[in-house]
């Protein structure tokens, strides 16, 4: 199954410059393979705090726990998605 992760934050919570944080925001998504989600595209708009996550899990909890590290750093949205032909 496909999803959209929309991940969000403000500037005051940004974990790109933070060295406790930070690590475990990329650790995170480095390690989504580990829990059986295949990333299509990431894209990211920084000026506005956003990661835009193209990806493909067999479950929702799949997401859950891959995603778990980082819950608490900002909004995560996930949207099903399809390939519309």
């Amino acid at each position: 199954m496909l999803f959209m992760i929309t991940s969000s934050h403000d500037y005051s919570t940004c974990q790109t410059h933070d060295p406790v944080k930070g690590p475990i925001f990329t650790e995170t998504l480095e390690n989504l393979g580990d829990h059986g989600v295949k990333v299509h595209k990431m894209y990211s708009n920084r000026l506005e705090h956003t990661l835009f996550i193209v990806c493909e899990a067999d479950s929702f909890e799949q997401l859950d726990n891959a995603f778990d590290p980082i819950l608490e750093m900002g909004h995560l949205e996930v949207t099903p998605v399809m390939e519309r032909k």
